[in-house]
């Protein structure tokens, strides 16, 4: 698979905008008529890690074989994407073709095996490849750069399919189907993809053109990535497999081969038996790697010339490097191992604004505060601005005030935007934030007073100055030396899958109710989640920390393999960390309903128990959604939230700890 470089400055809405009105003008003359081309390169599509703005449509991700379809003459010809010709491999999709009774023309599409769920089956295409079945293979066309002897790549993508799907609507084969689209806001496409249950979708600029080669029209949103990799070497087999164990991988750096993890499933016998053969005549002595693999993961690996590539799908690369959860599809025989690199998936960035004197008209009100550079884009893979940003917290008022009151504040401030420098600001000394309530200085010793925001007007003159994230202590500042709760921060490795997260999080839920404690749960709006344990006012900073660390510790001997009590990557590799940090004095943790400063600027929201396991991660909710989400909901998610807990002799017994002595 190319990697998309060249087209990554046209990423910018400026540009794909000029695109697009060079393309309108260009079919603004009438469609060519011209000869049919020999070859038609297809388009392909550029991975994005956000649904973009602007008007799209998605469709499903076909996990197949890319098929174009040359029709002249009454004669049919089908090509893979290297222009290889597969005709004589699959003639019932050719004569369902021909049977449509086309002039001459191109057409676009993936060939696929559908599972019994009505998905597409890769291992089981491949396997019926290898034994010559085609009769259940699927032909889904979605385009149609030439239609019955007329040049179409300069029209609109929604009239290309649809002058496709009227020339199938006499389609009587059940090889042939068109690929419907489905349409979704940008806010809602994972959740549509979700209840399609589809893991990965493809989405189109509406009025675009087709375009050979890998360009920003079509863009492609993963929940699983692929990729190619060079074979550097494999290992033996285990247990009753033949031919060898997994392959190592690599992907070529700026000074050589890096090495990119190992994939161990997904091989039929005959590619196992192929494969294994074909590396035992390209064995060498030494690593093909540029730097030598250390310990386990270079221990009994029979290196080999790198010279041959793999097509691998995996979960994610992981913070160390490596490919996460993969699995083998295929061996594409005319990729050069020279050009194979790590693909990136590009976020699509909004333009920036262009400079201008500021004028009385650069102001907006909200709730009467003055919000300057209302304009301003705060995130650009949302397209948030600043203005709403501050509505935001206006309508959220209601529900996320009760979390900030009496309690001393902290601010996420990014003045420029989460792409520029972010500021963290504990106390009232860099500025003078609108409304906002300085606390007695005594509070906190030798620093400017602490801050809380107890009104709508402090709310909102706190995003006027740029705060994006609202962070509180686990004590009110009445009685500052004695919280009246204490936090979890379950903080997962990026490695581990989402049900690791919900597993970490089902098993300290089920310790706090062996300890009689009830517990209430909040996406961070990161990576992880956040449990709440409200407290009575009975014991001090020292006792509540020393408690929160009991239970992380008690977690970790109790599943020593998959959480830890120990902060730093190295210590959570493969791991949960039960963060029980946030309960010093002077430590804090994100509030409910607050923005979060990441790309999409995900919210943190409180759920209740029995929605944990219909939860897909811990950005669910953006905040459109959250708003929604507040405004509509039935009960209240955190109820029994008021209720104040003791921690009890018998707690730190449970937990077979020591409760501090004073």
């Amino acid at each position: 698979m190319a990697k998309a470089e060249s087209e990554s400055a046209r990423l910018s809405a400026v540009e794909a905008d000029a695109t697009t009105t060079r393309s309108r003008a260009r079919r603004g003359k009438q469609a060519d008529t011209g000869r049919l081309p020999e070859r038609l390169s297809p388009q392909l599509a550029t991975p994005v890690e956000q649904p973009p703005a602007g008007e799209w449509r998605y469709e499903v991700q076909f996990h197949g074989y890319r098929l174009l379809a040359r029709i002249e003459k009454g004669e049919v010809r089908l090509f893979n994407r290297h222009h290889t010709d597969w005709t004589d491999r699959l003639k019932l999709h050719a004569e369902a073709l021909t049977q449509l009774d086309l002039g001459d023309s191109w057409l676009d599409g993936e060939l696929v095996l559908l599972d019994g769920t009505g998905h597409s089956d890769f291992p089981a295409l491949r396997q019926a490849f290898e034994i010559g079945r085609s009769v259940d293979m699927v032909y889904f066309l979605f385009d149609a750069p030439y239609l019955n002897g007329v040049d179409l790549r300069e029209q609109p993508v929604e009239e290309r399919r649809a002058a496709l799907k009227n020339a199938l609507k006499n389609n009587a084969s059940k090889r042939l189907r068109f690929s419907e689209a489905f349409s979704a806001s940008q806010h809602d496409i994972f959740e549509s993809a979700s209840a399609l249950s589809l893991d990965s979708v493809v989405g189109k600029r509406l009025g675009s053109p087709y375009v050979s080669g890998r360009n920003p029209d079509w863009v492609k949103l993963k929940c699983r990535l692929r990729q190619c990799f060079v074979i550097v070497g494999f290992t033996r087999p285990q247990g009753k497999r033949n031919g060898f164990g997994a392959l190592l991988l690599a992907v070529n750096g700026p000074s050589g081969l890096v090495y990119a993890g190992r994939v161990g499933t997904g091989f039929s016998q005959s590619q196992l038996k192929q494969l294994h053969e074909q590396m035992c005549a390209q064995e060498r002595e030494t690593s093909p790697l540029d730097q030598p693999l250390k310990g386990a993961q270079g221990r009994g690996v029979h290196w080999v010339e790198p010279t041959q590539v793999c097509e691998v799908e995996f979960a994610e690369w992981a913070g160390d490097g490596l490919i996460r959860h993969a699995v083998f599809l295929d061996l594409p025989g005319d990729s050069q191992a020279n050009r194979v690199v790590r693909e990136q998936p590009m976020p699509i960035k909004a333009a920036a604004p262009k400079p201008k004197r500021r004028t009385k008209g650069d102001t907006a009100k909200v709730d009467g505060v003055v919000i300057t550079h209302p304009d301003r884009v705060i995130d650009s893979v949302s397209g948030v601005q600043k203005a709403e940003l501050a509505q935001y917290y206006l309508d959220i008022a209601p529900w996320i005030l009760p979390h900030l009151k009496l309690r001393p504040v902290a601010l996420v401030r990014a003045p420029e935007g989460i792409g520029e420098e972010l500021f963290f600001q504990k106390h009232a000394d860099r500025l003078e934030i609108p409304h906002i309530t300085q606390l007695d200085p005594r509070l906190d010793p030798g620093h400017a007073p602490l801050m809380e925001i107890d009104s709508i007007h402090a709310l909102v003159g706190a995003a006027q100055m740029g705060a994006v994230e609202f962070h509180t202590w686990t004590a009110t500042h009445d009685r500052i030396e004695a919280p009246d709760l204490f936090v979890l921060d379950l903080d997962p490795d990026p490695s581990l899958p989402w049900s690791a997260m919900l597993e970490a999080t089902r098993m300290t839920l089920s310790v706090l109710d062996e300890l009689g404690l009830q517990g209430f749960l909040k996406t961070s709006g990161g990576k992880g989640m956040h449990i709440i344990v409200p407290l009575a006012r009975s014991e001090g900073w020292d006792t509540t920390k020393a408690f929160a660390k009991a239970i992380s510790q008690f977690l970790t001997r109790q599943m020593p393999q998959r959480i830890t009590a120990t902060m730093g990557p190295k210590n959570r590799v493969g791991k949960v960390f039960v963060d029980y940090l946030r309960n010093a004095r002077g430590a804090s943790t994100v509030a409910a309903y607050s923005v979060r400063a990441r790309p999409g600027l995900p919210v943190s929201v409180p759920i209740a128990r029995d929605e944990l396991a219909g939860l897909r991660n811990a950005q669910q909710w953006d905040m459109q959604t959250a708003l929604e989400r507040a405004k509509g909901l039935g009960g209240d998610p955190w109820e029994g939230y008021s209720h104040r807990q003791r921690i009890t002799a018998r707690m730190w017994e449970q937990l077979d700890a020591q409760k501090p002595t004073d």
